[in-house]
This record gives C-alpha cells, structure tokens and sequence, in this order.
C-alpha cells in the first residue's frame, strides 16, 4: 500500500505490531489467556524468543520512532523483561508437567494396544509388526 492510499499510517502500524507482539509474550509468559483456547498457557522459550524480537526492532527502530513510539516500546519492553525473569525463577505448574507427560501416557497406552493387537494376530505378523514401530526405523538412523 502506498502513502496516497487510505489505510494506517505507519505510526499506527508500528503500535499496532508492538502491541501484538506484547499480547502475544503476555499470553506465553501465561499472564493472559490465549484467545484460541481460552485458557493460561505458559511457555517460557516462545516468550523469551518474541521479547528478543521486540528488542531487535528496538534497535533497527532507533533513531527513528515517535516519542510515544518509543515510550511504548521501551517501557513495554522494560515490564516484559521484569515479568519473564520473575516466571523463569518460578516453579513448573504441576499442570504444565501433567500436560508435559500426556504424550508419554499416549505412547505407553499405543504400545499397551499394539501388544494386544498383535497378541490377538500370532508371532508371524508380531515380527513384521516390530519392524514397523517408529522405535526400530529412528534407531537405524
């Protein structure tokens, strides 16, 4: 789009992605809830990974933001900071470990399953079978 066409201008697009991006450290540090799911959701790696996004656009952006362009981003940048060394030192939620074992207990109820299936089949097409597991082909890598 160009200045001749209507649309944001740049300053209210440069808020506007400071903003976003902020929501979404908010969301991953689990302070608010993800809009998808309505629910707190923390994940510390994807937090720290936009708070280094915001801090390069701090610094390819110097020089040549408004004044209440660069309040906003340094003083967001300055509460994120805060609030990601304040949930780094804080315990694991117990939810977060429960949620972390849910694909152990999938993998442990598909191999229960397939000890069953195979049980019920006999010993020719348990040995094909074997051959087959996702185990056995990423050990050959």
């Amino acid at each position: 789009m160009t200045e001749s066409q209507s649309g944001p201008s740049d300053d209210q697009l440069f808020v506007t992605l400071v903003a976003d991006l902020v929501t979404q450290v908010w969301v991953a540090l689990g302070k608010i809830k993800h809009p998808a799911t309505d629910k707190l959701e923390r994940s510390i790696p994807a937090a720290g990974l936009i708070i280094d996004m915001l801090d390069m656009l701090n610094r390819k952006t110097a020089g040549n933001r408004t004044e209440v362009e660069d309040r906003l981003l340094l003083d967001s940048l300055h509460q994120l900071k805060l609030n990601f060394v304040a949930e780094t030192d804080k315990p694991e939620a117990p939810e977060e470990r429960a949620s972390e074992d849910v694909p152990a207990e999938a993998a442990k109820a598909s191999e229960t399953a397939d000890r069953e299936e195979t049980a019920e089949k006999g010993p020719k097409e348990k040995k094909s079978r074997a051959d087959k597991s996702p185990k056995s082909s990423s050990r050959e890598k």
